[in-house]
């Protein structure tokens, strides 16, 4: 890691020779750095787009004007005023025509000043091209009286709208997703306390409807205290990583895993498929939905013990191992078919407009008469405050209509304050890679290819410590914050990032600024403005 790091700071500390543009971008050009080629390259869509991974098309040819096949060729990038590069890897998918060729897997996962860099292998030796790009500030493309916000600020706040989600259409690793009667069945499941060992615990228990999904404690509370803060479900859909570390790639391979973890649901992997199996009021529309083995044969318990699993007791693993490779495939199947039901419940939670999405769509709707009645001046000065990234670096990682990138940074709370580090994405990644529940796993219904997560994962980032960014939408009713919950007040938050330890001692990521009580009230003012208007 330490290498790739190297490596990225090289690249932010190099100059940049092209001209910087912005929003839907022209071809890029420039002469190598020893000028042996002409390099020209482009985003495949047209766009540069902020946290959406993209295709983009490198045109390679010699001084002469004649293309060639160069023996390598990559794409890199990295944030000079942030420190790291891509959160994905971008790879050489295939050669096109003409001296054109196409890498996938690029995503610019902040708003801001990119630099690029092009290397390749040629006829004529090793050489590379750099590109400087500015990305998620394009005009607004209208002409309406805009007020006090400018063109630039409405085009941000246009892309922080509740209003500008697309939707993330079905996840192609689970067959159930989008299919009404899994989303039934996913729902009883939710509810259902029968799939923990004690018949005491749900995943409503940490997730609960009336606190927004989140259970409101400190540290979230199974059958044992755990070691993190319950996030928000609402808008996972959109999400591309699961739990604080990003141990999980998607939603259905994080629903299983508190079922048989100790201190959460404590269950086994056979006990609670049996259960689900042979359950009274569901368990004939489970078994037919999951085409699982008929309940006579669930009950089978010289086939399928009793609590066998592979992260059971040590009894539990024992059994596990000792039953055939068929029969922990099929329990595995119908396990993670349970997983894909839950989630096909989960991902259809999603946020409800806000204060804040009302303003905005007075102002893209050009409502004057409304406009100003929306949001106190406390609030508007505490938005622009959250937007200009020369006074916070807020939007750095909060941006998007949820509010965050999704992605993973480190902002100083690896460590807690009893000495405890907290690895997060570094162990998260590592534990992602390997889980037989992934994408890549046989109980995916996604082919190889299709798992863009997996395919460009980017294991040079510097993760240790880094956490998933949160979204701030209903910040304001789900306190306690961070993956730990240390804080209790948005207060207190903004506090820290005030007087963030050594950089030094964290290696977090966040720049130093400054603000007056004011500015920190009105900065919180604004955060209460994102919460759902209709008090869910």
């Amino acid at each position: 890691m330490a290498v790739a790091t190297s490596f990225i700071n090289t690249l932010l500390a190099c100059a940049f020779v092209a001209a910087a543009v912005s929003g839907n971008a022209a071809e890029l050009s420039s002469l190598s750095e020893n000028g042996h080629y002409r390099v020209d390259i482009r985003p495949e869509v047209g766009q540069l787009l902020v946290s959406k991974t993209q295709n983009w098309v490198i045109h390679i040819e010699a001084k002469d004007g004649s293309t060639f096949i160069p023996s390598q060729l990559s794409l890199i990038g990295g944030m000079p005023a942030h420190g790291h590069g891509f959160p994905t890897q971008p790879k050489l998918s295939r050669y096109l025509a003409g001296g054109d060729f196409l890498v996938e897997g690029v995503r610019f996962h902040m708003p801001g000043l990119w630099h690029l860099q092009v290397d390749l292998v040629g006829p004529l030796g090793p050489d590379r091209a750099r590109f400087e790009v500015i990305v998620g500030n394009s005009p607004a493309g209208t002409e309406a009286n805009l007020g006090q916000w400018s063109y630039e600020e409405v085009n941000v706040l246009r892309s922080l709208w509740i209003g500008s989600i697309t939707g993330p259409g079905r996840d192609i690793s689970n067959r159930f997703s989008g299919i009404p009667e899994a989303i039934q069945l996913g729902e009883a499941l939710f509810f259902d306390k029968g799939l923990s060992d004690t018949g005491n615990v749900s995943c409503a228990d940490c997730h609960e409807p009336a606190k927004h999904f989140t259970d409101a404690r400190k540290l979230s509370f199974g059958s044992a205290p755990t070691a993190r803060h319950a996030p928000t479900l609402l808008g996972l859909a959109h999400s591309r990583w699961f739990y604080w570390d990003g141990r999980r790639d998607s939603l259905w391979a994080q629903a299983v895993t508190p079922i048989e973890t100790p201190g959460e649901m404590d269950n086994s992997r056979t006990e609670v498929v049996r259960y689900a199996v042979t359950h009274p009021v569901y368990g004939l529309s489970f078994a037919a939905l999951s085409d699982s083995p008929d309940k006579t044969v669930i009950v089978d318990r010289n086939r399928f013990p009793d609590e066998a699993g592979p992260y059971s007791s040590s009894a539990g693993k024992s059994a596990w191992h000792r039953m055939s490779k068929s029969d922990r495939e099929i329990i595995n199947q119908v396990f993670a078919d349970l997983g894909k039901m839950l989630a096909a419940y989960v991902e259809m939670l999603a946020y409800s407009p806000s204060k804040f999405d009302m303003y905005v769509e007075s102002i893209l709707s050009d409502n004057k008469s409304v406009t100003g009645s929306i949001l106190t001046d406390s609030e508007v000065r505490g938005l622009k405050l959250f937007i200009d990234d020369q006074k916070t670096p807020c939007l750095r990682c909060h941006n998007g209509p949820l509010f965050t990138n999704h992605e993973f940074h480190n902002i100083g709370t690896a460590t807690s304050a009893d000495g405890t580090h907290d690895w997060g994405r570094f162990l998260g990644l590592r534990a992602a890679m390997v889980d037989e529940f992934n994408c890549f796993g046989n109980y995916s219904d996604a082919e190889r290819e299709q798992c863009v997560e997996l395919n460009h994962v980017s294991e040079g980032h510097l993760d240790n410590g880094a956490f998933k960014v949160p979204g701030l939408r209903n910040v304001y009713e789900t306190a306690p914050y961070m993956h730990d919950g240390r804080f209790s007040q948005l207060q207190d938050v903004v506090d820290f990032y005030l007087e963030l330890p050594p950089q030094s001692e964290t290696m977090h990521e966040i720049p130093p600024f400054k603000l007056s009580n004011q500015q920190q009230k009105d900065l919180i003012a604004f955060l209460g403005t994102l919460s759902e208007i209709d008090g869910r």
